[in-house]
C-alpha cells in the first residue's frame, strides 16, 4: 500500500483515535482542551516496528507490521542519497498475504525525498518523486495540504502508475495531536489508498504510529 505503498507498498503504504480528557482544577473535574498545535516532527520519521490489527466485514483478522529505520548512503536516480529501510508485512488470520521490503532515498539539510525502490511479495518496483512540499514547521489542528507526488515503475522501468500524498492534522488529546498522511493513486490499473496516522507531541516528538487504513484486495481495512 503507499505514504510510501501496500500495493506499491501492498498494493506500498488513516486513522483516528478518540481524544482523552484530563482533570481540571478546583473541587470538580473539568475537561482539558485537546492540544491544538505542535512542532512538525523531523523527517524522515524513524518508526519502531509496530503491529496493528483490524477485521474485515467477514470477520477475518488482519495484522499489519510496519517499521522504518535509518540506513546508509546509496545512489538513486543519479544522486548520492541518504536512505531508510522500510519493512511491511500483512497477514490474514495468521497467514502472511503480502510483504514489502523497500528503501527510501532522500537528501538532508533540508530533507528532500527522491524516491523509493523495493519489492512487494517478490515483485520489484521503483517510485520517483515528481514534486514535494514539506510539512509546515508548526502543525495546527484543522490544517491540511499537499506533500508530494510519485510515479511508479516496474523492474523494467515501465510506468505502472502514480500516487499523490497529502496531510491533515486532527485532535488527539491534551498532550498530542494526530498527523494523518494520506496516499491515493493507481498502481497496475488498480485504485489504491492508504492513510497512516501518527501521534505527535507538542515538541514534535513522534510518539507512535497509532492507526492505518489500507486497501487490501479491494477492501479498505482499518488497523489499530
Amino acid at each position: 500500500m503507499s505514504s510510501k505503498t501496500l500495493a506499491a507498498r501492498l498494493s506500498v503504504l488513516s486513522l483516528l483515535v478518540i481524544a482523552g480528557c484530563g482533570g481540571g482544577g478546583g473541587s470538580s473535574p473539568a475537561s482539558q482542551q485537546n492540544l491544538q498545535s505542535a512542532r512538525a516532527p523531523s523527517q524522515p520519521m524513524a518508526i519502531a516496528s509496530t503491529t496493528l490489527t483490524g477485521t474485515d466485514s467477514n470477520g477475518n483478522t488482519w495484522n499489519v507490521t510496519y517499521g522504518e529505520s535509518p540506513g546508509g548512503m546509496a545512489m538513486f536516480n543519479g544522486q548520492n542519497a541518504t536512505t531508510s529501510a522500510i519493512a511491511l508485512t500483512v497477514s490474514e488470520n495468521g497467514a502472511v498475504v503480502a510483504t514489502e521490503d523497500s528503501t527510501a532515498y532522500y537528501l538532508t539539510n533540508p530533507y528532500s525525498p527522491l524516491g523509493l525502490s523495493g519489492t512487494t511479495s517478490g515483485v520489484a518496483w521503483t517510485a520517483v518523486v515528481n514534486s514535494y512540499t514539506p510539512l509546515p514547521s508548526t502543525l495546527t489542528v484543522g490544517a491540511s495540504g499537499p506533500l508530494g507526488s510519485f510515479t511508479y515503475y516496474d523492474g523494467m522501468m515501465n510506468n505502472i502508475g502514480s500516487l499523490t500524498e497529502t496531510y491533515t492534522v486532527t485532535a488527539d488529546s491534551p498532550t498530542a495531536l494526530f498527523l494523518n498522511i494520506d496516499a491515493a493513486g493507481t498502481i497496475n490499473g488498480l485504485q489504491e489508498t492508504e492513510t497512516l496516522t501518527y501521534a505527535i507531541a507538542s515538541d514534535g516528538t513522534l510518539q507512535a504510529l497509532v492507526q492505518a487504513q489500507i486497501t487490501v484486495n479491494g477492501t479498505t481495512i482499518t488497523f489499530h
